[in-house]
């Protein structure tokens, strides 16, 4: 992450939230969601679908305050307007998904 955002720290032995208002609480809670939704939904998380896990968890947070219906309605929405992509088809033809780099 540090090649490509810019990233801060918070020491929490000596302070909550840095100087510059800099705080982690939100990936804190995010990560802690995450590690939830993996014990309690999906038991394993294997690593050729890891990314796909982690886009969930953050599509869950961002829409976490909208309707049943409204989620119901983007999600059908974003299915009738994308196309099928090389690692949800072709399965049953030998078409199996690599396992991600997480490190270089």
């Amino acid at each position: 992450m540090h090649g490509r955002y810019r990233t801060r720290r918070v020491n929490h032995q000596r302070e909550y939230r840095a100087a510059d208002g800099t705080t982690d609480n939100q990936a804190e809670s995010l990560i802690s969601r995450f590690r939830r939704m993996q014990i309690g939904q999906h038991h394993h998380f294997g690593l050729a679908h890891l990314a796909n896990y982690a886009n969930e968890t953050a599509y869950r947070e961002d829409t976490q305050r909208w309707s049943n219906g409204e989620i119901f309605s983007d999600i059908l929405t974003k299915c009738a307007c994308t196309r099928p992509h090389r690692d949800w088809s072709g399965y049953w033809q030998g078409n199996t998904r690599r396992p991600e780099r997480l490190a270089a």
